[in-house]
């Protein structure tokens, strides 16, 4: 078993004034450095399929390990290459090229956030660095599901790797997590060349099993392949080629989530280049900026549950031979029947509402009269203005658009009166400046309402851009009519491509706005 014998080693790397820094080595040696749960693991299991590559993990932040009391970074891998375990066995191996995963750690308070992964320039330019970025919501996303809850580790971390990159780009490349999930063979393929590996489909199906890597130590090797800690690696484990629909686990607050987004959503979105201009400058052509309501600007599932289960308490309060969950199950039934016409009737929000909960009360046999029923409609209504909350980022973009002279315009199914209602309670009506409901035109979004939208505007599909979380009733109705659509879903990866954009947070689209 390889160990690698550390105490002999110096954190100090010694620079050959012949070669103008690291010293040139039979073996090429490649960095990919990232922050923890960013999709690194995933790019050693890609690598280890090339059969010129060697893949290793953490020689810099795992070489000095309890040999030290305070944290030390080991540069033996550049300074001395030969004299490393993991480079002899790539060696004795006959490997080409070998490659390691370089991480930043996920506690400040060890140091493993803010120091340096290399060294100087010269070091990133031999290894041909690359660095990895991830969509840092969901890179927080994944620490709180292992319990890794402390954000200010996660800011320090992703400055730090970001400024690296940053400061060295003459010597380096970025490439996203989302771009390889999306577009893996174009992104690997780029890999490649910068790596000097000899590209094949083989990369992107796994046939060597998961943890066949090169180990700089017996605790390194136990961590992939025995322990697993914390599920670390079940993602990678659990699939053989690359999964672009991994879901967040839905675990950030709002709060989180905006303080992300502006403390590293703009560094993030810097890491894309040129890549993303297309979509800017699209963007910045259209005039009129569309928007779904319930579910794109702020969260109605969970405010209008949380009204919903206010009146199932009290309707179990009165009857406890009913429960809330059988009350529940059978509102399902009846919200799926009421509203499958879009409310393109013309009733108010109150007709809507009473006729449901009549059903409700019919169907488990309540005996009830009229002031109860005004009652549950006030206390449904009063709940439901109490738990709006706006999605996060949702404010700010609308006040840019508004900034730049955009017109912002929500269409949305629903009663005219509910919707105009949600706008002032939530303080955006003045940020919008119309309000299209298939309640107030008659149509849904499925029978027209985007073609009617655009003719009572008086504008060209080509003006407008159009923001919804359905695929159904938002971007397939407004693409057939030539609309420029964005496809907001929180679960999903984020997806910078033209004809298919995809966000989760409208931070992301902010950021898109020139």
């Amino acid at each position: 078993m390889l160990t690698n014998d550390v105490s002999t080693k110096t954190s100090v790397r010694t620079i050959n004034h012949s070669t103008g820094g690291c010293r040139k080595t039979q073996i090429k040696i490649r960095l990919l450095a990232a922050i923890p749960r960013s999709g690194s693991t995933l790019f050693m299991q890609i690598f280890r399929e090339a059969p010129e590559c060697a893949v290793t993990s953490r020689l810099i932040l795992m070489g000095n390990y309890g040999m030290c009391q305070d944290f030390r970074p080991d540069y033996t891998i550049f300074h001395d290459p030969r004299s490393h375990p993991v480079y002899q066995e790539a060696k004795s191996r006959q490997k080409s090229i070998l490659i390691s995963k370089e991480e930043l750690g996920h506690d400040c308070f060890k140091g493993e956030c803010d120091y340096k992964i290399f060294p100087d320039d010269a070091c990133m330019e031999q290894t041909k660095a690359a660095f990895l970025f991830r969509d840092p919501i969901r890179v927080f996303d994944s620490w709180k599901a292992v319990g890794w809850t402390d954000i200010q580790s996660l800011l320090i971390a992703y400055r730090n790797l970001f400024n690296t990159w940053a400061t060295g780009q003459h010597s380096a490349i970025a490439v996203t997590y989302e771009e390889m999930i999306n577009q893996p063979e174009q992104t690997i393929q780029r890999l490649c060349r910068r790596w000097d590996v000899n590209y094949s489909h083989r990369l992107l199906s796994f046939e060597y099993p998961f943890g066949d890597f090169l180990f700089s130590s017996e605790r390194e090797r136990q961590i992939y392949t025995v322990d697993n800690p914390l599920g670390l690696f079940n993602t990678v484990q659990s699939n053989k080629s690359i999964n672009a629909h991994i879901k967040s686990h839905g675990l950030l607050t709002t709060a989180e989530k905006d303080l992300i987004e502006q403390q590293l959503g703009g560094l993030y979105m810097a890491t894309y280049g040129d890549s993303i201009q297309p979509i800017k400058q699209a963007l910045s052509l259209r005039t009129h900026f569309g928007f779904d309501l319930d579910d794109t600007l702020h969260e109605f599932r969970k405010a209008s549950g949380t009204a919903s289960v206010s009146v199932f308490n009290y309707l179990a309060a009165a009857d406890p031979s009913t429960t809330v969950a059988e009350l529940t199950t059978t509102y399902s039934k009846i919200l799926s029947q009421i509203t499958s016409g879009a409310f393109a009737d013309g009733k108010t929000s109150d007709d809507y509402r009473r006729e449901r909960f009549i059903a409700l009360m019919q169907a488990h046999a309540f005996q009830y009269a009229e002031g109860d029923l005004r009652y549950m409609l006030t206390l449904y209504k009063d709940s439901l203005q109490s738990s709006l909350t706006l999605k996060s980022g949702a404010s700010e973009l609308l006040g840019k658009l508004k900034a730049m002279g955009k017109t912002v315009v929500v269409i949305t199914e629903g009663p005219e009166d509910a919707q105009q209602w949600t706008l002032e309670n939530l303080h955006i009506a003045d940020k919008v400046d119309v309000l299209f409901t298939s309640n107030r035109m008659g149509k849904s979004k499925t029978d027209g309402l985007f073609g009617q939208v655009l003719r009572q505007l008086g504008i060209g599909a080509e003006k407008m851009v159009f923001v919804g979380d359905s695929l159904v009733r938002d971007i397939l109705p407004a693409s057939k009519e030539g609309v420029m659509t964005v496809h907001y879903d929180e679960a999903e990866n984020l997806r910078l491509e033209m004809g298919s954009l995809r966000i989760n947070s409208m931070w992301k689209l902010n950021e898109l706005l020139c």
